[in-house]
């Protein structure tokens, strides 16, 4: 299949593009010449972007690096070339140029991606046991790592719901903790809309723009994870097939004009609907046909953060969770779906944390998922904590007559202005399981920021990572 490279962007790729280039079953699967696809995705900040450059860097040098540098490598010592190549059909993912910022001087986190982006790592081997080097003096594994915004996953509860269901769902969030403050200006707007007048697409689109303002302040000030629709954050205004803005009325606004065509209310249940369309495509044409996933949580954050954004983590994480439970068990009947084979759950930016701490991490990933979804799939699904990039090292330290570890690393936003002075940080005890609400101003935990490592150019050798080798373990095994 040619790759699409009349694409003018990434967001411009058509779910019809993607999910017939996902559809397809390469010809050349045979004895000498496997393949297989990685989904990647996770809310925004949880290192989705860090997680698949420094994966693709790793499985290029890892061949010729020290053992220590990412020890499960099943073709080490057979490796006759590695080279990185775009997946026919889809979206770029922009390997280069994101490596360049993390080895930069001074190096810097890499920018975020949009949309649905791939890569592929082609490594040819040489084969050894079975039939394949009898008939075959070159081997080929492909590895498509495939990205994608885990924001859209948060849509799969709308496909069941009615928009008067999603809009009395949407408004007692909106009026509870600190999402109370920030959805003031939007439900005001939205009280003052007559819905049975006859449709007023400015005034839609006025209102529209408080609730997506409303929903991305959830985000930036708030750390707050689970918004709806993901797909207007994830894209920033630029996909053409989300459709025109809409939002959630009052339950008895949304109920009194919809049944009125040509009114404000029908125009926001039509726009609801065409909305569900696109998901149900998404789940249909990409989600359904990706065997391979990893999901990816930052736990650390929404601990410093505190209780409420911890507790919105948990509730848009077990979103995301449940999505994988409609492979098995679809409720959506529309839908033509698989299985996932592997489902890999990984607590990032471990390296924020001491190695006494990586049980920790994942008992309260454990938690958050839950334990019947644990059980449920425990043969295809595995719990990590992971670094993509390490950016500290740990060292001990006598405090208060007792030797203690501590980490390592210069705090990010120092660079500049200290000349990357490093500190030494004692993160404390993070909790195994989710604390109680009164338990959370005894917590002591202090999770701090780093800036990447310096590491200069080239550095042709797997980044300082912690497990993502076992990641990949899992996932081919």
């Amino acid at each position: 299949m040619t790759p699409l490279r009349h694409l003018m962007d990434l967001a411009g790729a058509s779910l019809d593009a993607i999910g017939a280039a996902l559809a397809e079953v390469p010809g050349y699967l045979n004895l000498n010449h496997e393949s297989h696809r990685v989904a990647v995705t996770g809310l925004q900040r949880s290192g989705k972007t860090v997680f698949v450059t420094s994966f693709v860097h790793a499985l290029l040098h890892a061949a010729d690096a020290p053992v220590a540098d990412f020890p499960f490598f099943p073709w080490r010592g057979q490796v006759q070339g590695v080279t990185v190549e775009d997946v026919p059909g889809i979206p770029p993912f922009p390997y280069r140029a994101r490596l360049d910022e993390l080895l930069g001087e001074p190096p810097t986190w890499p920018g975020r991606t949009t949309g649905l982006t791939g890569v592929r790592v082609r490594i040819r081997y040489t084969p050894t046991g079975g039939l394949t080097p009898m008939l075959f003096s070159t081997a080929t594994i492909d590895l498509d790592l495939i990205d994608y915004p885990g924001e859209w996953l948060l849509d799969l509860p709308m496909l069941t719901q009615s928009y008067q269901e999603w809009s009395a769902r949407m408004e007692e969030l909106a009026n509870a903790g600190s999402r109370s403050g920030l959805s003031r200006a939007w439900l005001e707007a939205a009280r003052g809309l007559d819905p049975g007048a006859t449709e007023d697409p400015a005034a839609l689109q006025q209102i529209g723009d408080l609730y997506l303002d409303y929903i991305r302040r959830c985000q930036s000030e708030r750390h707050l994870s689970f918004v709806q629709p993901g797909r207007f954050l994830s894209s920033e205004g630029v996909d053409p097939e989300r459709g025109p803005i809409f939002f959630p009325l009052g339950t008895a606004q949304a109920t009194r004009g919809a049944a009125k065509a040509g009114s404000n209310a029908a125009a926001l249940v039509e726009r609801y609907q065409a909305y569900q369309r696109l998901v149900r495509r998404f789940y249909g044409q990409v989600f359904g046909r990706l065997r391979r996933q990893v999901v990816l949580v930052d736990l650390l954050t929404a601990l410093q953060n505190g209780h409420e954004a911890f507790a919105d983590l948990a509730l848009a994480t077990r979103s995301l969770t449940e999505a994988f439970e409609e492979l098995k068990n679809p409720i959506l009947r529309a839908l033509s779906l698989g299985g996932v084979d592997r489902l890999a759950l990984v607590a990032t930016k471990a390296d924020h944390v001491t190695a006494d701490q990586m049980n920790n991490m994942i008992g309260l990933l454990r938690d958050m998922i839950g334990e019947p979804f644990v059980q449920a799939n425990a043969r295809q699904s595995g719990l990590f904590a992971a670094a993509s990039v390490r950016a500290t090292t740990q060292l001990m330290r006598k405090y208060q007559g007792e030797a203690l570890p501590f980490l390592l690393g210069v705090p990010e936003g120092r660079d500049g202005g200290r000349g990357g002075e490093a500190l030494e940080v004692r993160p404390g005890v993070i909790p195994g399981q989710i604390p109680a609400a009164a338990d959370w101003t005894s917590l002591e935990f202090n999770i701090r920021r780093f800036a990447p490592p310096r590491l200069g150019t080239p550095y042709e050798r797997p980044l300082p990572h912690i497990n993502l080798d076992k990641v990949l373990q899992f996932l081919i095994a």
